[in-house]
């Protein structure tokens, strides 16, 4: 079976997210997406409120955070610890992997968005990680340096919309095949970890970026 998964998703709990998880699944349900993973910064969505989401909605919701590590962020999906800020790169990787959690490395090569770096990359190739070629919010040329990066390595492409607002969810998302088993986010864990996965979609248009922007600042100005 294969699912369609946006595996890089922000929601209001992170400081710069403005959406609530419902509206993010009915953005993500929309266009077509069977589940969404919601990756907040250092914030980590609970698995019980991650499987009461999607009981309420019969869709799939993956809890996941993006750890600000010293050498950048990293998306870990179905966490089984707490990260702490500014952990050591390969430790948070490490500590991933022996967890059995799957670790995708978001925008690795775009320093704007705080990616790791290629070196970074290499060093965390040996383990089961993948690597995000397709991010929406990304500028076209680091996803394309991304992907050369991945090629070289023989890792894992993955796609995600890194979302801040629900209309951006599932812009970018990652083709996900699961085999036999049943729909849920360990078998998407599971497929990940596999490596069978690749990206698709489009990257953010310029007015709903301009949007996000918009309503981050607005949310800022509200909690002052």
């Amino acid at each position: 079976m294969q699912l369609r998964v946006d595996l890089h998703v922000h929601s209001a709990a992170s400081g710069d997210g403005c959406s609530t998880i419902e509206d993010i699944i009915a953005a993500a349900r929309a266009k077509g997406l069977d589940g969404v993973a919601i990756t907040d910064h250092d914030v980590q969505l609970s698995a019980q409120s991650a499987m009461e989401a999607s009981a309420r909605h019969s869709f799939i919701v993956i809890p996941g955070v993006e750890v600000s590590t010293d050498a950048g962020h990293l998306l870990v999906l179905l966490p089984r610890r707490e990260f702490r800020r500014g952990l050591p790169f390969m430790e948070a990787v490490d500590q991933s992997a022996s967890d059995g959690s799957a670790v995708v490395i978001p925008h690795p090569t775009d320093p704007i968005s705080h990616g790791v770096g290629e070196p970074a990359v290499r060093s965390a190739s040996p383990r089961r990680v993948a690597l995000e070629t397709l991010n929406a919010s990304t500028l076209t040329r680091y996803n394309r340096s991304a992907a050369r990066l991945a090629e070289s390595l023989s890792l894992p492409r993955a796609g995600g919309s890194d979302a801040h607002l629900a209309k951006a969810v599932g812009d970018a998302w990652t083709d996900i095949d699961i085999g036999s088993d049943a729909p849920s986010p360990e078998a998407v864990s599971s497929a990940i970890l596999m490596g069978r996965i690749s990206p698709s979609g489009r990257r953010t248009s310029k007015l709903v970026s301009l949007e996000t922007v918009l309503r981050r600042t607005v949310r800022k100005g509200s909690e002052r």
